[in-house]
């Protein structure tokens, strides 16, 4: 039997089978699998001389080594075992001690002959057939049992005074207590395995939803869970995940009264005659138990088949103040739900989460195992179980046994009435309590090192983990498999498999893979090994001589150098700040680009939105279809070409306008409101207005002594530049609604703590770059303009095109001495004004835009660039339109997808390369699918980042994009059903 990886697999299969039918005991299973991964050479001998098909004649063979072993050898096992169950950590009856060695050997006879003869009773029953002279011995043993033991020994026993526990009744407890240690184990480390559902290729909603019903079952034993989400008018949200739908429910008097009778921050158990649970569907549950917190009522379902446990942490929780924990999943469950209907999400985000939760379960899960302990216990024995927040309970009661378990929250005691220490069985039995509860102590230090191990592999942009358990079964995958690794190295991965058990290293790898594997495990050790010029790892996990499983860690060729030499950079007061910029834009570039690269893989479908417009521009522009004499010489309509800034102004032309006879009143309120609708404006003056009114309310027309003819000038000379081309979307309203919306997310900014950042003189900087920051657009993209040759893509060499035009049109129409607003200021204002905005102009080219964001989001605690988030705002700004409650939100679609419709048609008629995301927009469920990954992966995040950081202020406007979300998959469903 050879030590390759599928033969450690077989041996612990083997000693696994052997144990589970009691050929062999703990101890002995321990011998083999230290000795085995030692290699002892006496047990190699033997396996190495052996059939790897014969597991009868390895199984014989390994009870024959283990008879023929040192009895001292034997019992290292034992000594082992009484140090972790050591008493003197543990207060006991005052005065009463015992010699522990004067048992061990009766007790470890009888012990293994016990299990003997349990096994087989079992083969008896089943009908097998075993030597009539192990027969005749069993009835001898059976006869004498019976002649000294009157007691049913399955009827449960109450000890007396001075009586101890039949030997066969100490050994069932002790199976019990085994089989709950193992149980509660099982459970609670199963979460880990939930998040293999997020490292598929695609990610679904449908994968977060079924991985939410698994998390909640894993961890509180429930089959679905139902939120009431309180609002503040007379309606409620009612979230049901038999269901999984969302709907409004009115608050009525029988929800308010009860309402009012429900503890806030306690578990308890729905009645019968619930009204909460009246509006629910009928789903047949035997019993419901709810939380109320967070103006949230939460409400978890056992199947009527089914009733919880008196051990289940919802029965528990109370008791032992594990409030937090289920208050914690509970909104996780609520936020991700409500989140994954309405925006593409991260699974590595979700996975990360996941381990936060489960950890805090694990170390809940600890309660659960002495309330299991408590219900063995209690039926042979009479026991107080106490409790205190205090770490030590002072024991000098002289008629009972006390069992501490310690904790930093409760500590649990039990006061065992009748266990004498004096008397074997008790001893042994109280030892078996200590050793399960402090065995289950060091599986919680195993989950949070390994939580500790998964967590920094799952933020790991450079490595790529899998790790097996010593059945070769997948335990952890720290993120989706890379196209590249998967084609390398042929690797097969479905999470469907891992309810099946098939998730094993043989069915994943290819036979090459395995094959190495296999070769290299036996050195214990790292190996280097190469394969198709890449690179892994492998890595034989040994934790106290025992075998422990396996990982292989794949390394991809990205420059992880970066971020390690920013660290060091950062650490260094001394470095020069020009150079530590440098490798900070690396970095974030470096990000930008693993980021989007991800989010393409796991989201296919963001090639075919708009959302795809804001790829970096290299992504997009494609191999153009002819060549560049062909380019050269096709001939566009002169109205498409239109570029230029006119020679002669024409705001002559345009309706006169006095600001001299403007004055602030009521209706200027509306501006300074989110709900502001250029589309209600329905004279070009009363848009001028709009223009002045905000300028006014910020101070800056007194502050810079811009005179109102100017001004006037100024407003029209830009009116007239912004609609030359008469664009649906990119036009004078557009411009207006994008300033106004500046304007209000730093009226918002002004009340947070941040408020300080951008100072009057670059506030008034970001209100004249948002209304000129389209100004002249061609009503084609960066793309178009690139692909056509364009003479602004000569201009500004394929680099922000249209962005660089709209930023020296604007600073054009400035220098007009009719139009120069900027006229008072001095030469260096003046220069301190140009680039200024330049930069934040700049900041809206789409193809920036996960730069922007990744950069803002990885800003430092002390974060105090006025530049970074100047660009933030005017960035954000220009989707004030998609941020808008729903029915103004489409108007502006509507707009902006005819700007699009018309380009595809264009494309086509020149031959140019065609946007595919620009395709169909007429058909209602087309233009649906690509609003919707505009929304979820460019505008959402967008704005939710920009409210963290003014500390939640932005939470309507949120909620205004999920609602259009909701809207146009509404309208996705419906094309899709009509499809059918």
């Amino acid at each position: 039997m050879n030590q390759q990886l599928g033969s450690y697999v077989k041996f612990f299969h083997i000693i696994r089978e052997l144990g589970d039918s009691n050929q062999i005991d703990v101890k002995q299973k321990q011998i083999l699998k230290v000795n085995f991964t030692t290699k002892e050479k006496k047990l190699m001998n033997i396996l190495n001389d052996l059939n790897d098909e014969d597991e009868e004649e390895i199984k014989y063979s390994l009870l024959n080594y283990l008879n023929e072993l040192p009895k001292e050898k034997q019992e290292i096992q034992r000594q082992m075992k009484r140090t972790r169950s050591s008493i003197t950590d543990v207060d006991l009856i005052k005065g009463v001690h015992y010699d522990e060695l004067k048992y061990t050997d009766t007790v470890a006879d009888m012990e293994k002959a016990l299990k003997l003869i349990t096994h087989f009773h079992s083969k008896l029953k089943d009908g097998q057939t075993i030597d009539p002279k192990v027969n005749e011995i069993y009835d001898n043993i059976h006869n004498l049992f019976s002649q000294t033991s009157p007691q049913n020994v399955n009827s449960p026993v109450l000890l007396g005074r001075g009586q101890s526990l039949p030997l066969d009744i100490n050994y069932q407890i002790e199976t019990e207590l085994s089989e709950a240690y193992k149980q509660v184990k099982f459970q609670f480390a199963n979460y880990m395995k939930s998040h293999l559902l997020l490292m598929d290729e695609t990610v679904s909603y449908n994968t977060i939803f079924s991985l939410l019903k698994e998390l909640s079952k894993n961890l509180l034993n429930c089959d679905n869970f139902s939120f009431f989400i309180l609002n503040s008018n007379k309606e409620m949200e009612l979230y049901q995940s038999k269901t999984d739908s969302i709907e409004q429910v009115p608050i009525d008097k029988s929800i308010n009264d009860e309402l009012e009778s429900l503890s806030e921050n306690k578990i308890f158990k729905f009645s019968n005659n619930s009204s909460f649970c009246s509006k629910l569907i009928q789903i047949n549950h035997l019993s419901s138990y709810g939380l109320y917190a967070n103006s949230v009522v939460f409400i978890y379902h056992s199947k009527q088949n089914k009733q919880l446990e008196s051990y289940d942490i919802l029965k528990i929780a109370n008791e032992y103040q594990l409030i937090d924990e289920i208050k914690n999943l509970s909104m996780f469950l609520l936020q991700t739900i409500q989140n994954a209907k309405v925006q593409f999400f991260s699974p590595l985000s979700i996975a990360d989460m996941i381990l936060d939760l489960g950890i805090s379960f694990v170390r809940a899960s600890k309660f659960v195992l002495i309330e299991k302990m408590y219900n063995i216990l209690i039926h042979t024995y009479k026991i107080d179980k106490l409790q205190t927040d205090q770490q030590e309970i002072q024991v000098w009661d002289t008629e009972s046994v006390y069992i501490v378990f310690k904790d930093q929250t409760v500590t649990v005691c039990f006061r065992i009435y009748q266990m004498n220490l004096l008397r074997q069985g008790d001893q042994r039995l109280y030892s078996e309590i200590k050793h399960f509860y402090e065995k289950y102590l060091r599986f919680i230090r195993e989950c949070f090192d390994k939580s500790a191990f998964y967590k920094f592999f799952l933020r790991s942009n450079d490595s790529l983990i899998f790790e097996f358990d010593k059945s070769g079964h997948l335990l952890f995958l720290s993120r989706p498999i890379p196209q590249l690794i998967k084609t390398n190295f042929n690797i097969q991965f479905n999470s469907l498999m891992i309810h099946s058990n098939l998730l094993s290293y043989n069915k994943i790898f290819d036979q090459s893979v395995v094959s190495n594997i296999e070769n290299y495990l036996q050195d214990h050790k790292w190996k280097m090994m190469k394969d198709n010029d890449k690179q892994y790892e492998i890595f034989l996990k040994i934790e106290e001589k025992t075998y422990k499983g396996f990982a292989v860690i794949f390394t991809e060729n990205i420059k992880g150098w970066v971020k390690e030499q920013f660290k060091q950079l950062e650490s260094g007061k001394q470095l020069d700040q020009k150079i530590k910029a440098k490798i900070r834009k690396q970095l974030i570039q470096h990000e930008t680009i693993n980021f989007v690269n991800k989010l393409e893989e796991n989201n296919p479908e963001v090639k075919d939105s708009v959302a795809s417009l804001y790829m970096p521009l290299q992504q997009l522009i494609l191999k153009r279809s002819k060549s560049i004499r062909d380019l050269q010489n096709t001939q566009i309509e002169p109205r498409m070409r239109k570029t230029e800034v006119p020679q002669k102004s024409k705001f002559q032309t345009i309706q006169e306008l006095d600001l001299n006879e403007f004055s602030l009143d009521n209706q200027d309120d509306l501006i300074d409101s989110f709900d502001f609708n250029i589309m209600d404006l329905n004279s070009q003056i009363k848009k001028h207005r709009v223009v002045w009114a905000i300028l006014k309310k910020n101070g800056h027309l007194d502050d810079y002594q811009i005179p109102y003819e100017n001004l006037q000038s100024f407003i029209k000379e830009m009116e007239y530049n912004y609609n030359i081309n008469n664009n649906p979307y990119h036009n004078y309203d557009h411009g207006i609604t994008v300033m106004q919306t500046a304007h209000y997310f730093c009226m918002e900014l002004a009340q947070s703590q941040n408020g300080n950042i951008i100072d009057n003189f670059n506030r008034f900087i970001l209100m004249i770059s948002s209304f000129g920051h389209d100004v002249g657009h061609t009503g084609r993209t960066n793309v178009f303009e690139i692909n056509s040759l364009s003479d602004l893509a000569i201009r500004y060499h394929d680099k922000s095109v249209l962005e660089q035009h709209h930023a020296a049109l604007t600073i054009q129409v400035i220098k007009n001495p009719q139009c120069n607003i900027l006229i008072n200021l001095n030469q260096q204002q003046f220069r301190n004004f140009r680039k200024g905005l330049i930069s934040n102009i700049l900041s809206t080219d789409m193809s920036e835009h996960f730069t922007l964001l990744k950069d803002f989001e990885n800003r430092p605690k002390d974060f105090n660039d006025c530049k970074i988030l100047s660009g933030y705002i005017m960035h954000t700004s220009d989707f004030g339109g998609a941020g808008k409650k729903t029915n103004l939100s489409i108007l502006w679609s509507s707009r902006v997808n005819q700007e699009f419709s018309i380009q595809y048609k264009l494309e086509g008629e020149l031959g140019y390369p065609q946007q595919s995301y620009m395709k169909d927009l007429h058909i209602p469920h087309i233009m649906a699918k690509s609003e919707i990954g505009f929304l979820k992966v460019i505008v959402r995040p967008c704005y939710a980042l920009l409210s963290e950081f003014i500390e939640d202020r932005l939470k309507h406007c949120i909620s205004n994009i999920d609602d259009t979300i909701q809207y146009w998959e509404k309208i996705v469903k419906k094309g899709e059903e009509q499809q059918q």
